[in-house]
């Protein structure tokens, strides 16, 4: 009888461990950094724009932006990103919220003036991060860009027509309608498009895109700072 022959076993590749700060594994959880990031300078640029009386909407916002942010898992390359970002918008709640107290709003500008110290450790972790994982690197939105430095004053769109003028997710006619700008209401204005055909609202707590020619401006459209 013939001899059997012994089985041959072909050995596996190796499995190749993800990379947990390859540009796969972290997009997700950058980008979301930098949208809730962008959107609470946006509310904290809304809120230094609001009276002390009706601060409360904006700070719940801010409290509830910056709550997520610290309850975001990430790898181990991002806690230094996640640790700074912390410490600011802590930093922003605290100053808005001791704003609101008449026993507390004497210490609110130290609170501020903190805040400012730690915006620039976030940019520099944000962008080592970016770098890092071989990501497109985007700059986070920043106070240079919402307020207008030149002049310092609050930049107001009026709805002076007839007709109420839609307030729209995205900066286009096809983007979803979240709410109105009613006959005669106005709203703040956070910034434009580079063309300045779009402007960024706040109307009644919700942020937006106007079309620039709907509305009349208290300002040279061009002092208004762009954002993305």
């Amino acid at each position: 009888m013939p001899t059997a022959e012994p089985p041959i076993y072909t050995s596996l590749p190796p499995t190749m461990t993800p990379d947990p700060c390859g540009p796969e594994t972290i997009s997700d959880e950058i980008e979301m950094i930098k949208s809730s990031l962008n959107e609470f300078q946006e509310v904290a640029f809304i809120a230094s724009n609001t009276p002390v009386e009706l601060l409360i909407t904006p700070v719940m916002r801010l409290q509830e932006i910056h709550q997520n942010l610290n309850s975001l898992a990430v790898p181990g390359c991002m806690l230094k990103l996640k640790q700074a970002t912390y410490n600011y918008t802590a930093s922003i709640v605290i100053y808005y919220s001791k704003l609101m107290n008449k026993k507390t709003a004497k210490e609110a500008e130290a609170d501020f003036e903190n805040s400012k110290l730690l915006w620039p450790l976030v940019e520099i972790e944000y962008e080592k991060v970016v770098r890092e994982g071989r990501l497109e690197f985007q700059p986070l939105t920043s106070y240079e860009n919402v307020l207008i430095p030149e002049t310092g004053l609050k930049a107001i769109a009026f709805n002076e027509g007839d007709q109420t003028v839609n307030v729209r997710e995205t900066p286009d006619l096809n983007g979803k309608i979240l709410t109105l700008l009613e006959n005669g209401a106005q709203a703040i204005i956070i910034g434009r498009t580079e063309k300045g055909d779009w402007l960024r609202v706040s109307v009644q707590g919700v942020n937006g895109w106007v079309y620039s020619e709907m509305v009349a401006l208290n300002v040279d459209i061009k002092e208004i700072g762009v954002v993305n």
